[in-house]
């Protein structure tokens, strides 16, 4: 199969402190597929597509001692629990233990792990995550087991590495409008520019994107659109910039009058909107669509070669890339599995912002990720705030 990505990573790469908020503070056209070849990276072993059942599959964790210990991208608590209760529902007799961070925060604890112990180990036996760049490097290193789920062959090529060493599991999307419909009832912004108009200033909370990978290339596609102008102009309407992509939903959903006020511009967050937020794990607050561009990446997932716990590593990998997981996480809209693709997300193109391979050769280059990073981080200032895993 074709990869998803290339050897080209050097760097590691979603985050509220108290104070929960701080005030003020063109993309490369893919050539069809070909930037994902992986010529130059060492292939492991070849490994057959798994042929056992899930059944079987646990009958073999069950045999394995331990737990299991899952690296888990995400800035909510809320972003695990649902996924852990499903499987603990499944398979109660495997115990697993999700540690849920910033992605960039688990590369590098996995990276620190490595070192410190002399390559025995990882502090994971698995990792879901959003820096996919991480992953090449890994395998080429010999740092990562192959292993082909069972649904592998109903998985785009283009999410996978063809030796099996990693998998996307799930496709991300950030860049539509979250309000909350009980306090906005004014029309919302069709662009990016609509959010300059006057009725907007001291209503945008938005996420740092020079503290998160994902918001920072959606940030990249905007100006590569519409020009640098656009980050100085948008800082002008006094923009609440926060850390994590639930904060902003989480702050917008609040429907106590009296609890929501903003210190600094004396507005209700639930007045607010954004559009670099995920609005997954808030209630009350509502998405619009604008027909502006927006971003989306593979979650990706591995098993690292260091684990002790194979068997149960490749349950969890197969639980994850099931029927039952994959209905819950792709909503109707975008999956690495075909069968769950109903948006069609290779359809999508470079210039709209959903190509999810964009993403991925944007992130493969650090130089250009790390620059782009500190001329916004120079404009908007070093995120300011708590790990938001601390807070929500």
């Amino acid at each position: 199969m074709v990869a998803l990505l290339k050897l080209l990573a050097l760097l590691p790469s979603l985050v509220l402190a108290t104070p929960l908020v701080s005030e003020r503070a063109q993309p490369r056209e893919l050539e069809s597929q070909s930037t994902f070849e992986k010529s130059d990276i060492v292939p492991h072993t070849f490994v057959d597509v798994e042929t056992r059942s899930l059944d079987e599959i646990y009958e073999a964790a069950k045999k394995e001692n331990g737990t299991l210990r899952v690296g888990w991208g995400g800035d909510v608590q809320r972003s695990k629990a649902g996924m852990l209760n499903a499987f603990k529902k499944k398979f109660p007799n495997i115990d697993l233990d999700i540690e849920m961070n910033l992605s960039k925060y688990l590369d590098s604890a996995a990276d620190r792990t490595y070192k410190t112990t002399n390559g025995k180990d990882h502090g994971f036996d698995v990792v879901v995550m959003q820096t996919t760049s991480n992953f090449p490097r890994w395998k080429s290193d010999g740092r990562l087991l192959p292993y082909k789920v069972i649904s592998w062959d109903d998985i785009y090529s283009e999410f996978v590495d063809d030796d099996g060493a990693y998998t996307g599991a799930h496709i991300f999307s950030i860049g539509t409008n979250v309000y909350n419909p009980n306090v906005t009832k004014v029309s919302l912004p069709n662009s990016y520019l609509d959010y300059l108009q006057a009725q907007w200033a001291n209503k945008i909370i938005l996420t740092y994107p020079n503290d998160d990978d994902a918001v920072l290339y959606l940030f990249k596609v905007i100006v590569d659109k519409y020009g640098l102008s656009y980050i100085h102009s948008l800082q002008a309407q006094n923009v609440t910039w926060v850390r994590g992509t639930a904060t902003p939903s989480i702050l917008i959903s609040n429907t106590n009058p009296h609890k929501d006020i903003d210190p600094v511009t004396g507005m209700r967050h639930a007045q607010s909107i954004s559009f670099a937020s995920s609005s997954t794990f808030a209630t009350g607050v509502a998405t619009y669509e604008h027909p502006d561009v927006r971003i989306s990446w593979p979650q990706t997932a591995a098993i690292f070669s260091t684990t002790t716990m194979p068997e149960t590593s490749k349950l969890f990998l197969n639980f994850l890339m099931d029927d039952g997981w994959q209905s819950v996480v792709s909503e109707s809209e975008y999956a690495t599995r075909r069968k769950f693709d109903k948006g069609g997300i290779l359809n999508q193109t470079t210039e709209s912002g959903l190509n999810p391979l964009a993403y991925v050769e944007f992130m493969e280059d650090r130089r250009q990720v790390e620059s782009f990073r500190f001329e916004l981080e120079h404009i908007l200032g070093t995120a300011v705030g708590a790990n938001p895993v601390d807070v929500w």
